[in-house]
């Protein structure tokens, strides 16, 4: 590394040493101040001799940076979805037997198999209550770092061509600020090098509010509220079929999975365009009776 580069590596370094003293990290777990900086080692660092600081190497300093996303009491309770999971959707199931959820056994789903995370339930619940209800949009690279550790050996597997969010109708979106879907749909294309394409899918009609319905309600208010738009051969993506203008494989990002109508939807509107794999990565996934709800070190 020459000189320049040094000196624009600390000055990054420093700049991030800044802006963590000013904005100090928050767990996305339990929302307490981090322990983030150990300051201590570049404290001690930067007060060594010049010809002793240069035998320290830039990447020993960056860890001190670079801190865990969550603290260490929210590490070991992370509620990772853990194997049996469902085949189709990846809820948990409580037998090793069982291949699909209930959900699953009784539903004919429009998507090919979807993963996620972690369950909805006690700290993610209330922190994917915060990143909505309080802009908490600093949790989002944790969220998709987590997704992506999840689900890559099924990416590899379905090899996706474009990462499409599940689209927000407009007064929804203008109502909080942003959409979550695609904030972190663009993150999971950064980590994963996969296109990213918010124009392929629209939300075209208003559905309220469904967390109080069911999944024939929510399929009832759901019905027609997705639009695909069909693409001119080559104009965004090589892989595109020349006969539909559509890819062949999509992967759908939402935040949180519960009965599936919304994926089916989506999934009702790709295909009407000729998409022919449909597959979602999500955050969270409802919980079902006799869910394995077990923690795993975000390090696995």
């Amino acid at each position: 590394m020459s000189k320049k580069e040094k000196a624009a590596e600390l000055a990054r370094m420093a700049g991030g040493l800044a802006m963590e003293l000013m904005y100090p990290s928050r767990c996305p777990l339990c929302d307490q101040l981090r322990p983030a900086l150990r300051l201590r080692s570049v404290f001690q660092w930067a007060k060594q001799p010049a010809a002793e600081r240069r035998e320290v190497a830039l990447p020993e300093l960056r860890p001190a940076l670079r801190p865990e996303p969550v603290c260490a009491d929210c590490r070991e309770k992370l509620p990772w979805v853990r194997e049996p999971a469902c085949m189709r959707c990846g809820k948990p199931v409580g037998s090793p037997e069982a291949e699909f959820c209930r959900d699953c056994l009784r539903t004919s789903h429009l998507f090919d198999q979807g993963r996620a995370a972690f369950t909805y339930s006690g700290a993610m619940r209330r922190s994917v209550y915060r990143m909505k209800a309080l802009n908490r949009r600093d949790y989002l690279d944790f969220y998709a770092d987590a997704m992506v550790r999840a689900g890559r050996r099924y990416l590899d597997a379905w090899r996706p061509e474009v990462i499409v969010p599940v689209p927000m109708h407009w007064k929804k979106r203008a109502a909080r600020g942003y959409n979550q879907s695609e904030l972190l749909a663009v993150r999971v294309s950064r980590l994963t090098g996969i296109p990213f394409d918010r124009k392929l899918l629209y939300c075209i009609r208003y559905t309220g509010v469904q967390k109080e319905l069911g999944r024939e309600e929510r399929l009832r208010n759901l019905r027609g509220s997705f639009e695909a738009r069909r693409l001119e051969k080559g104009r965004r993506y090589e892989q595109y079929d020349g006969r539909s203008g559509a890819p062949s494989s999509v992967l759908l990002i939402d935040d949180v999975y519960t009965t599936g109508s919304t994926m089916d939807e989506a999934a009702r509107a790709l295909r009407a365009v000729g998409v022919r794999h449909i597959f979602f990565l999500v955050l969270c996934t409802g919980a079902t009776e006799r869910d394995r709800i077990m923690p795993r070190s975000i390090a696995d």
